[in-house]
C-alpha cells in the first residue's frame, strides 16, 4: 500500500540562485493558499528566509559543464541521494525541481516512482539540443513550467503536460525606473573608486567561482581597451556574495592591474539601472538587464571539450534568454552575443565601445516591448498548477482510503476560491503601531497567521532586492542560454539548515553593522595588492 502523501508538505529543489529566486515567489504563492505549507528539499538563501529546511548548500550544485561536472561528480551524486532519501521518507505532496535537469530529473524520477507527483519548473533546451531527452523527461515528470511562450507549443506537439508561467522578473521589475534613485540607493557616486562620468561600464561576470574564473579575464583586458577610447569609463560589478567579490579582486587585479573596480555584493537590479551599458556571461542576468532597460552584449566560453560536444548537438545559433523570446532565430539578434571563440578582448571591448557612445534608443525600445508583452503573475500561475497537480494525487489518495472527507488543501485550489483575509482588529492595530498582520486561511477555516518572518516576503518581493540574477545549475550540457544516506541522515539534514540559517543570519548581522542603509560593498583600487 502506498504511503500517505502529506498535504501541506512540499519538495522543492534549486540548483542556482535564478532557481532560487523562481522557488522564492512560488513558495509565497504556494502559501497564500495555503498558509499551512511547510517547504523541504535544497535552495539558496531567499527559500531559506522564507522557511525551506535545505538539505544541502545550493552553492555545492553550481557546476557546469562536462569537464567541471565530472570533478565535482561524487559530491554532488551524494546530495542527490541524500535529498531522494529525505523526499521519499518525507512523502510531501509534490514535489517541484527547478531547472539544473541534469540533477533534477533523476531526482524526480525517482521520487515520481515513489507516487509522489513532480514538476519540473524551467524547460529543459530540449527544443535546442538533445531532443531525445523527452523520453527521461516524460519519465520524470507529471508536468513541465515553461518560462518561454514557444517551449509550450513544443510539449504540445510532443503530447506532455505543459504550463507556460512565464519569468517572475517580468513582473516584478517595473517598466519605468529612475535610474538616477538606483545611483542614490547603491551610493555609487560616494563608492566609485573613480569620479563618475558618462560612461559607467558594468561586468557581470556570472555567480560561479568557476565561471568567474574563466571569463572575467576577458572582460578586464577589454575594459582597458574600453579604458583608451573613454578615459572617463568607471567600471562597476556585483556578485551574489563576499566571497565571490574578493575573488572578482583577486582576478581583476591579475588581469588588469592598472584599472580600478567597484564591487559590490548583491544589489545587482541597481547595479545594472546604474550603468550605461553592461558586459555579462549568458545566463538569467541577460534576461534581467533586458527587463531593466539597460543596452548590453552576452559573453560566454567553455572548456574544449564541452564546446565540441556543443557544436554537434546544438540545433541552434542563439542562445541569449532575450534572443529567444524575441525569436530572433531567423533573424539579427536584439543583443550581440559573443561566444566561444568570438569571446576575445577586442571584439568584447568594440562592443563595449559602440554601447557606451550611443543612446541605444532602438534596442530599449524593444525591451519595453518585449518587457509589456512578458508581463504576467508567473508565480500565482506556477502556484495554481502546482496546486492542482497535488490536489489530484491528494483526492486520489483520500478515494482509496475510503475517506468521507476530502483534504482541505485540494478542495481549496480546486474550488478556485480565493482565501479569505481576516484583517485584524483596529484596537489591536493601534496597540501594536501598525505592525499586525493579517490572517489567512480558506473558507469556513480559521485564519491562520502567515508562517514567515515579518519582512521575508516584502525582501523577497521587491524588485530592486539583492541578487536574483545567475547563471545555469548542474549540468553537463552547453544549454542554449548558456552555451556551451535514517535517523543519521535526517539529524544531518537538521545540522545543515540550521548552519546555513546561522550563517546566513551573520551575514546579516555583519551588513547592518557596517551600515544598514548602504549595500555592501568592496572596492577594488588599482593599486591594491
Amino acid at each position: 500500500m502506498t504511503a500517505t502523501l502529506n498535504p501541506h508538505l512540499y519538495a522543492l529543489v534549486a540548483g542556482e540562485i535564478s532557481g532560487d529566486t523562481l522557488g522564492a515567489g512560488l513558495m509565497l504563492a504556494i502559501r497564500r493558499q495555503d498558509p499551512q505549507a511547510v517547504f523541504i528539499g535544497i535552495g539558496g538563501p531567499r527559500m531559506c528566509r522564507l522557511g525551506l529546511r535545505s538539505q544541502a548548500r545550493m552553492s555545492d550544485l553550481s557546476v557546469m559543464g562536462i569537464t567541471e561536472v565530472a570533478r565535482q561528480l561524487l559530491p554532488i551524486l551524494k546530495i542527490r541521494r541524500q535529498t531522494a532519501r529525505s523526499i521519499l521518507n518525507s512523502r510531501p505532496c509534490v514535489m517541484v525541481g527547478i531547472d539544473s535537469p541534469d540533477f533534477n530529473l533523476t531526482l524526480e524520477r525517482k521520487v515520481r516512482a515513489a507516487g509522489i507527483p513532480t514538476v519540473h519548473y524551467v524547460s529543459p533546451s530540449v527544443w535546442a539540443w538533445r531532443e531525445g531527452r523527452m523520453k527521461k523527461i516524460r519519465a520524470s515528470c507529471d508536468l513541465v513550467l515553461s518560462l518561454l511562450e514557444f517551449e509550450k507549443k513544443f510539449y504540445d506537439a510532443q503530447h506532455m503536460p505543459c504550463v507556460y508561467v512565464g519569468h517572475t522578473l517580468a513582473n516584478a521589475i517595473p517598466l519605468d525606473i529612475d535610474y538616477e534613485k538606483c545611483r542614490e540607493r547603491i551610493d555609487l557616486y560616494r563608492n566609485s573608486v573613480e569620479k563618475v562620468g558618462a560612461h559607467v561600464m558594468g561586468i557581470l561576470p556570472g555567480s560561479r567561482a568557476g565561471v568567474i574564473a574563466r571569463m572575467l579575464p576577458y572582460y578586464a583586458r577589454a575594459a582597458r581597451l574600453v579604458k583608451q577610447h573613454y578615459p572617463d569609463a568607471v567600471f562597476v560589478s556585483s556578485v551574489p556574495t563576499r566571497e565571490l567579490a574578493l575573488l572578482v579582486k583577486d582576478v581583476w587585479l591579475e588581469n588588469s592591474p592598472d584599472l580600478s573596480l567597484t564591487v559590490y555584493e548583491g544589489c545587482t537590479r541597481d547595479v545594472i539601472a546604474s550603468c550605461t551599458a553592461v558586459l555579462l556571461t549568458s545566463g538569467t542576468v541577460a534576461l534581467e538587464t533586458m527587463l531593466v532597460n539597460r543596452p548590453f552584449c552576452v559573453a560566454y566560453k567553455v572548456s574544449s571539450l564541452t564546446a565540441a560536444v556543443g557544436r554537434r548537438l546544438l540545433k541552434t545559433k542563439i542562445f541569449s534568454l532575450p534572443n529567444l523570446i524575441a525569436g530572433t532565430g531567423k533573424g539579427e539578434p536584439i543583443v550581440n552575443e559573443f561566444i566561444q571563440d568570438d569571446c576575445t578582448p577586442e571584439k568584447l571591448a568594440g562592443e563595449m565601445i559602440r554601447l557606451l557612445g550611443s543612446e541605444n534608443l532602438i534596442i530599449r525600445q524593444k525591451f519595453r516591448s518585449l518587457h509589456e508583452q512578458m508581463r504576467m503573475n508567473s508565480d500565482e500561475i506556477a502556484a495554481r498548477a502546482v496546486l492542482a497537480l497535488a490536489g489530484k494525487a491528494l483526492e486520489a489518495q483520500r478515494v482509496r482510503e475510503g475517506s468521507a472527507a476530502p483534504h482541505p488543501h485540494p478542495e481549496i485550489f480546486k474550488n478556485d476560491i480565493e482565501p479569505e483575509v481576516t484583517l485584524p482588529d483596529p484596537r489591536d492595530v493601534a496597540k501594536s503601531g501598525g505592525k499586525v498582520e493579517p490572517g489567512f486561511g480558506a473558507p469556513g477555516q480559521e485564519a491562520v497567521q502567515p508562517q514567515t518572518r515579518p519582512d521575508a516576503e516584502s525582501a523577497a518581493q521587491s524588485p530592486f532586492e539583492a541578487p536574483a540574477a545567475a547563471d545555469p545549475a548542474v549540468s553537463s550540457e552547453p544549454r542554449p542560454d548558456h552555451p556551451e544516506e535514517d535517523a543519521a541522515a535526517q539529524g544531518a539534514d537538521s545540522a545543515a539548515a540550521d548552519a546555513a540559517e546561522q550563517a546566513d543570519s551573520g551575514q546579516e548581522e555583519k551588513r547592518a553593522a557596517r551600515d544598514p542603509k548602504r549595500p555592501a560593498t568592496l572596492i577594488t583600487r588599482g593599486d591594491d595588492r
